[in-house]
């Protein structure tokens, strides 16, 4: 049984990396231009034939219907962002086996592992492309009004925190059929996924998203991107258990992803990400808080970083305050935060401890 699992996964991985190349298609990323395009298929539409409201719309419009055409974005085409895509995926692997191979845990449950990487690559890009959907609804269905557009997944679109929540789900059904700890599996599985999310962040430069804003100096734009990839680093360097990861990468990223300015899944002045990433944060905290019975305290933490982070968006979008000042305030607030999950982390340990 076991061997025709492993044979099954490993077959699965072989095609899902395979594939990934193809599916990516990122030059068609971002909503914005899918809508380019989709309007003015629309205006050449609306121009054609020798209907009153065509002619209205010839009147109207002028020699618009010439200009152009925006490439559609229908096409599956190879994406050098999909091929650094499948590389990362290689690289998270590859990390999470040796980081059980050099940990001195006794018991190293290869089985589970194994499995737990196979199955995080499908089902961690059916989670990327599901959250990217859910998150930008209103753009399918209202926008472009083409539902099915959400199955075209080479048109582009992924969340990495949905391809990390997916990949977590991978290592759950791993333990379970495998028959190991679930928390064992996740924290075997931990400095894989942070590496694989270290990869994404630097592959953003190739399609020049992910700078930050600019400061109002006379030094260059903020490489977002590059900060999202220090960061991992240094989580990485950190005490690899999965709770203490998936808190620390969330409560970073609810900042990191302020900084972002290429309209990717935004949620009016708030991009979905950050709400993602405190999804992320929050089940750590509480699973720590639980075991010292601070879980209300918990909670409160959470809803007044969640309030400051929109008040802080609201005054970053709208308000003449300092950018520089409101994101030294977007700091210390983060900081607290993570400070307080920290503490609880060091309590909940003392007590398993004893």
């Amino acid at each position: 049984m076991r061997k025709g699992l492993a044979i099954f996964c490993a077959l699965l991985l072989t095609a899902t990396l395979a594939a990934i190349p193809f599916l990516c298609a990122h030059c068609s990323l971002l909503p914005e231009k899918a809508t380019a395009y989709y309007e003015q298929k629309a205006r050449r539409e609306a121009q054609a034939g020798d209907s009153p409201e065509a002619q209205l719309m010839q009147l109207l419009l002028g020699g618009a219907a010439q200009e152009e055409a925006e490439e559609e974005p229908s096409r599956p085409a190879f994406s050098a962002y999909g091929l650094h895509t499948a590389v990362a995926a290689a690289a998270g692997g590859a990390v999470a086996f040796g980081s059980l191979a050099f940990s001195r845990r006794k018991e190293k449950n290869w089985a589970s592992l194994f499995a737990a990487v196979c199955l995080a690559v499908p089902l961690g890009l059916l989670g990327a492309r599901l959250t990217y959907c859910a998150a930008n609804a209103g753009f399918y269905l209202h926008t472009i009004e083409d539902p099915a557009a959400m199955l075209r997944i080479w048109e582009g679109g992924l969340s990495l925190s949905g391809a990390l929540a997916g990949a977590a789900l991978g290592g759950v059904i791993a333990a379970k059929g495998c028959k190991a700890g679930v928390k064992d599996t996740l924290d075997a599985l931990s400095r894989g996924l942070l590496t694989f999310a270290g990869f994404c962040r630097l592959n953003e430069a190739l399609i020049g998203a992910g700078y930050g804003p600019e400061w109002g100096l006379a030094a260059p734009r903020l490489p977002t991107w590059q900060i999202m990839a220090f960061a991992s680093v240094l989580i990485l360097c950190l005490r690899a258990d999965f709770p203490r990861y998936a808190f620390l990468y969330g409560g970073v990223m609810i900042l990191l992803e302020s900084l972002r300015r290429d309209g990717h899944m935004l949620w009016g002045f708030v991009h979905a990400e950050q709400v993602l990433a405190l999804c992320m944060a929050l089940p750590a905290l509480l699973y720590w808080a639980a075991k010292i019975k601070k879980a209300p305290l918990a909670l409160a933490a959470t809803a007044a970083l969640a309030g400051a982070v929109v008040a802080l968006e609201f005054a970053l979008d709208r308000s003449p305050v300092s950018d520089l000042l409101l994101y030294g305030v977007y700091a210390l607030a983060a900081a607290a935060y993570i400070a307080l999950g920290l503490r609880f982390a060091k309590r909940a340990g003392k007590l398993s401890a004893a």
